[in-house]
């Protein structure tokens, strides 16, 4: 099973940017997209907005400028889920679950720490989503968790880490938050599993956001996984080459087959 995750920055402007040729030459079975910022009636049955054979879900917030979660599938799932519960937490849309047989794939979006008047939404979003993680341990369902988690966890996972020492999203606080979903909840950071001390990178922030020049690349676009599976994920790779605004795809390769389900 192939997985492959982006935050793309708004799905209409990452199109023309090549993203659906892209996906089509990439042979993934499942593509979790976030921030893609548009109404699901306005490219569900526009075929210039989905790659060849797949099943699609959005998932849409209030604000059509901002927010919203999808998963493209090639194998139908048993059933989709839409948001964590809270209307508050839910009302920009970043959390959209597909089950299958005996594994479920998650998009989303925690409202990031260097936004405005993100902070208390951040931080309640975070404190359900760990609860959820923790609360699902207990099922005998496997879970990969794909997005922008907004944290990068290691030095080498921030370029100019030396500069970032009181940047949102490097922080202690966030590091610790990150660190403690892997190692006292139970789940793997699905690249680190097969490239432990490799740099690489996935977000490339102007000088705007951290109010610095030459801020450097952060990778904290991540799939996160059931502990139990990191035996089964056999590659993992930030396609570099082929940016998307200031954003490069993931792409996870896990010894799993998916079948189709009937909704």
């Amino acid at each position: 099973m192939r997985v492959i995750s982006l935050r793309c920055n708004g799905l209409i402007s990452a199109v023309k940017q090549g993203l659906i040729a892209w996906l089509n030459s990439k042979d993934a079975d499942v593509i979790c997209l976030q921030d893609v910022r548009v109404r699901e009636h306005k490219v569900i049955n526009d075929q210039r907005f989905c790659p060849k054979g797949f099943e699609v879900f959005y998932f849409d917030g209030e604000e059509e400028s901002t927010g919203g979660v999808a998963i493209f599938t090639r194998h139908t799932p048993k059933a989709i889920i839409r948001g964590l519960g809270p209307f508050n937490l839910d009302r920009d849309a970043r959390y959209i679950q597909a089950d299958f047989d005996n594994i479920s794939v998650v998009s989303l979006l925690p409202p990031g720490p260097w936004e405005k008047d993100s902070k208390r939404c951040r931080k309640a979003f975070l404190e359900h989503l760990e609860s959820w993680m923790r609360k699902i341990r207990k099922k005998r369902r496997l879970f990969i968790f794909c997005g922008d988690f907004g944290i990068a966890l290691r030095t080498i996972d921030v370029e100019e880490w030396h500069k970032h020492n009181d940047s949102p999203g490097f922080r202690k606080s966030d590091r610790c938050w990150l660190d403690s979903i892997m190692k006292n909840v139970g789940y793997v950071d699905a690249f680190r599993q097969i490239f432990e001390n490799e740099r690489a990178y996935s977000w490339f922030p102007n000088d705007e956001i951290f109010d610095m020049p030459n801020p450097g690349a952060w990778r904290t676009d991540l799939q996160i996984a059931s502990s139990e599976m990191s035996r089964k994920i056999v590659a993992a790779s930030y396609a570099v080459k082929c940016k998307f605004d200031d954003r490069v795809p993931l792409i996870i390769d896990y010894d799993i087959e998916l079948e189709d389900s009937e909704i």
